[in-house]
């Protein structure tokens, strides 16, 4: 990882001098597990997401088989055995080394390292804040004018979808009346804010509300409450809890645990998914990457996983489909491995196909 996109993240490929014509992919590091699909004899490309020691503890010369998480070509994920496999690349990630050429999987025993981390700058902590509240505001509410009154929170308003039903939006006006003067915030305090604080339901269809909401969207003094509001609520909170005490340091890494905690609340980005992750792996809850084994990536790679499986259940069920996306954004970019969050040519990620978010220069 080392903070930089990797220019040769690491791929496998089906050994063409395979003596079958096809190998399967499976939904588990061993044989017991159902096919998922088969992958022709030379097929290139697939990126390697993840390692893991064959379940059943199969071997050949006293050596326990390898399991390599891959995305095959249609996007999905599978596990493939790794005599059938070659590897080239930044394999550092999952458990292998640096690799020019490629090299037979089945020959290479993965030892996950983790370097000692250099301390995280403040400067590259509020670059990765920056970025994190860039991208997890375009799922949610796409600008600081952003209103909606259709769903059980009543009114929701803002960056980050600050709900009248929850009471953030009354902590987000109070910020803004703090250090706001003039006719509209005096509107919003003398008319409003004790409706607000009683969360009358009959604000859903108040047009004057509305009106001075979003018209207060463009003074920098309400973009300042709505940020400074959701750093303290959200930022902090996830960073002090489950960001700084196992080592997460990337800005990817950074902006996907944020972004969970935004969608899913504190608790279920710690709970659900980066716990849920640590008991896949058998380490300690919260316990420090590199000394319980784990590297960032591979940690972050199976709450990622973890939470896509949840999206995709919900967006099925409910027919949401906005959250197959947000999924998989963050997916793609741990298979392109743009750990600090570079983008493209011009400094973008495409959250959406109708969509880009600027990372390389947030504002």
């Amino acid at each position: 990882m080392g903070g930089e996109k990797l220019e040769n993240p690491c791929r496998a490929a089906i050994q063409p001098a395979t003596s079958v014509a096809v190998v399967n992919a499976r939904a588990g590091a061993g044989r017991h597990y159902a096919v998922l699909q088969q992958l022709a004899a030379g097929t290139v490309g697939l990126p390697v997401l993840d390692t893991q020691p064959d379940e059943a503890g199969e071997a050949r010369d006293g050596r326990i088989f390898q399991w390599l998480l891959l995305t095959l070509p249609d996007g999905s994920r599978g596990w493939v055995r790794d005599d059938l496999l070659v590897i080239e690349g930044d394999c550092r990630a999952v458990g292998y080394g640096l690799f020019d050429g490629p090299a037979r999987a089945i020959t290479l025993n993965p030892q996950p390292e983790e370097p000692e981390p250099e301390p995280i700058t403040a400067e590259d902590l509020e670059r990765a804040r920056k970025v994190a509240f860039a991208i997890t505001s375009a799922y949610e509410g796409r600008g600081y004018d952003a209103y909606q009154n259709i769903d059980s929170g009543i009114v929701s308003y803002g960056r980050f979808q600050f709900t009248l039903a929850s009471g953030s939006l009354e902590k987000v006006l109070e910020r803004y009346l703090e250090k706001a003067s003039g006719p509209s915030p005096d509107q919003l305090r003398d008319k409003f804010m004790s409706r607000v604080r009683e969360k009358d339901p009959r604000l859903r269809d108040d047009e004057a509300f509305r009106k001075l909401l979003l018209g207060l969207a463009a003074d920098p003094v309400m973009q300042a409450a709505q940020d400074s509001y959701t750093t303290d609520t959200y930022w902090n909170t996830v960073y002090r809890n489950s960001m700084k005490p196992r080592g997460i340091r990337s800005a990817l890494g950074l902006a996907f645990v944020f972004d969970m905690a935004v969608n899913h609340g504190a608790w279920g980005a710690e709970g659900t998914y980066l716990r849920g992750a640590e008991q896949a792996f058998g380490v300690d809850i919260r316990s420090p990457l590199g000394e319980n084994g784990l590297t960032e990536a591979k940690l972050l790679y199976r709450a990622a996983m973890l939470r896509r499986e949840r999206l995709y259940a919900l967006a099925n069920a409910r027919g949401w489909g906005g959250l197959k996306p947000r999924a998989d954004f963050w997916l793609q970019r741990m298979d392109a491995g743009d750990w600090d969050l570079q983008g493209d040519e011009k400094g973008e990620v495409a959250i959406r196909p109708d969509k880009t978010v600027q990372v390389r220069e947030p504002f």
